[in-house]
């Protein structure tokens, strides 16, 4: 297969998934489509039998699935797999892209998005729909966001988060803005995030198309490992987290035009608020300019910051109980 017979790669990153990487390799292999596609699939040095479930696919399915396996943990390195291992390895016109604990639940995924991006140059990316699933949970796999139609996917919503907008397995992006990214992407590898970055590169270089059907899974508390795993209730995490959305969203300021940066204006003010719940500041959360988030806020969340701001020992008490620093 060279780069002119292949027009999408999938980029699949696994980490102990043994529990979960067949359903994700099963829903690669059951595409159907008419080109030729192909899923470049690192294990990062898995200690359980993730690379042996791999192997067996990839000798099963040579023509799809091309394995990359890792001696030594890149991730633990801090080192980018997606631009350092299967980027350059790609032959596909398209990335799409899935994790080895999500996987495709709709066999003309694929299909579907490449038809669009052939004929809607002037788009980026295309997305879709995602049903999310609670591992231990009863319920039922659900949309992660309301049906209401195929629809183009705004900058604004983006820069909002990744969960107001699409999932990342969703995305097919064209090969170019995959192949071109910019700084403030590889700035936030370094807070543990890539997909914010990236949604946001491919909404300032073009439209973003929503397809309103559900054609994959987001397997939700998979890995108590993963870094995304109890985010917003762990101290140093979410300080991390929203310490590096503020710095990509200063990095990505005066790329923007006059609309896209009243978003993110409204992103920072929004964030540096969320600084202060963290660090316990709850008194600057009420004064200028923060006071009109504060004034949004329910009766309960206000009721909570009374109490914060009147018992200011047992406030502290808390937050050494939890874990929280100065």
């Amino acid at each position: 297969m060279d780069s002119r017979e292949c027009k999408v790669t999938i980029i699949c990153l696994a980490y102990n998934h043994e529990a979960y990487i067949r359903d994700a390799l099963e829903g690669f292999v059951r595409q159907k489509t008419d080109f030729a596609y192909e899923v470049l699939i690192n294990d990062d040095a898995s200690t359980d039998g993730t690379a042996a479930i791999i192997r067996e696919y990839a000798e099963k399915y040579p023509e799809i699935i091309r394995p990359f396996y890792q001696q030594k943990n890149l991730y633990s390195q801090g080192i980018d797999i997606e631009c350092a291992v299967l980027d350059p390895a790609a032959r596909g016109k398209y990335f799409a892209y899935c994790e080895g604990d999500d996987y495709l639940c709709d066999p003309e995924k694929l299909q579907l998005q490449a038809d669009f991006l052939d004929t809607h140059p002037e788009y980026t990316a295309c997305v879709h729909n995602s049903l999310g699933l609670v591992v231990g949970s009863k319920q039922a796999p659900a949309p992660l966001f309301p049906q209401t139609g195929d629809r183009d996917i705004p900058f604004s919503l983006i820069a909002k988060g990744m969960s107001h907008a699409f999932h990342t397995s969703s995305i097919m992006a064209r090969r170019q803005w995959c192949d071109q990214l910019p700084d403030f992407y590889s700035m936030t590898h370094q807070y543990g995030f890539g997909d914010y970055p990236f949604a946001l590169w491919l909404a300032m270089n073009g439209k973003i198309r929503f397809l309103d059907r559900c054609m994959s899974v987001y397997r939700m508390r998979s890995n108590a490992g993963s870094w995304s795993y109890g985010v917003n209730t762990d101290y140093n995490k979410f300080k991390r987290f929203v310490t590096g959305e503020l710095k990509m969203f200063e990095a990505i300021r005066p790329m923007l035009d006059e609309e896209q940066t009243a978003a993110v204006d409204e992103e920072i003010l929004l964030r540096r608020y969320e600084l202060l719940e963290i660090e316990g500041r709850s008194a600057e959360q009420r004064k200028p300019p923060f006071d009109r988030i504060y004034r949004s806020k329910d009766a309960k969340y206000k009721l909570k910051h009374w109490i914060k701001r009147s018992f200011p020992r047992l406030h502290r008490l808390y937050r050494a109980r939890r874990g929280y620093g100065d």
